[in-house]
């Protein structure tokens, strides 16, 4: 068949669009929430996990998971080294990720319960230790954020994070049911920089584990939600974390940095419940 040059231009022009069309979608590969907000279930943590007692605190952990899911939460979070808690002792305790013990029982929970536990464990990758935020979901592992910005102070209660751990590479950004997410652990948001890395990710929704006795007034950290511009999950200790006592303090911010819900602050165990609405994708982010 012999064409036209007016119809030979048609086709390459329509040639050009489709590869425009082919490298836009497999640009955008990462699988957001949508156009729609979506509501979902969580459920902050505050338990006193007991230094080194590892199997203790899972067991703790699965009763607090199983609770919460009967609850109908979704999430399920908990605090900055609920495993093992700080301990010197990091060449028996800590445990790879993920085929450590404790990552494959709390995998296995995840799967049973249709739902995501993010839990923090002291990780070992080869001869490297880290203080991590792990997260599981139904189909396995989904994530784990290692702590970057290291507490450097006195050593009471073994909590010299320099002297026994390795650094990490900062927020980024990963996918958790669905969603946009990031991460950062404690002393992480003292940096600047932590919080403008996670800014710029351009998060649905932040993870902010601590492990503190005290946290600070709830406008310090609100700030930090307000900045990255997206709903912030907080979670905090309770009970005797080695000759510190520790308050508790799990609270949920909106992306303006005010709370919209709060644990007790007095030291109590306690569960905290909100449906938490994740903002849609807006057009043109990622």
């Amino acid at each position: 068949m012999i064409l036209s040059s007016k119809w030979k231009w048609c086709l390459i022009i329509s040639g050009w669009i489709g590869m425009v069309l082919c490298i836009v979608t497999v640009g955008t590969g990462e699988s957001d929430s949508g156009a729609e907000p979506r509501s979902i279930k969580v459920a902050l943590v505050q338990f006193d996990s007991i230094p080194e007692k590892t199997d203790h605190n899972l067991g703790e952990m699965e009763r607090l998971v199983r609770a919460a899911v009967e609850q109908g939460a979704r999430w399920v979070m908990f605090h900055e080294g609920c495993l093992t808690d700080y301990t010197p002792h990091l060449d028996e305790l800590a445990e790879p990720v993920p085929d450590g013990t404790s990552c494959q029982q709390m995998n296995q929970l995840a799967r049973e319960l249709d739902c995501y536990i993010s839990f923090g464990m002291s990780e070992r990758d080869g001869v490297k230790v880290y203080i991590s935020q792990v997260f599981v979901g139904p189909q396995g592992l989904v994530y784990q954020y290692r702590k970057s910005w290291l507490w450097k102070g006195d050593d009471e209660g073994y909590r010299n994070e320099w002297a026994r751990y390795d650094t990490g590479t900062g927020p980024e950004r990963f996918q958790i049911d669905g969603v946009a997410a990031t991460c950062f652990i404690c002393a992480d948001a003292d940096a600047p920089r932590c919080i403008e890395r996670a800014r710029l990710v351009e998060p649905q929704v932040v993870f902010f584990p601590n492990n503190r006795n005290v946290l600070p007034d709830l406008p310090a950290f609100g700030a930090y939600a307000a900045k990255i511009g997206a709903p912030m999950l907080v979670t905090n200790r309770v009970g005797k974390s080695w000759d510190y006592d520790c308050e508790g303090g799990c609270v949920v911010f909106d992306a303006n940095g005010e709370v919209l819900a709060k644990a007790n602050r007095t030291g109590k165990e306690e569960v905290l419940y909100y449906n938490l609405t994740i903002p849609a994708v807006v057009a043109g982010k990622r």
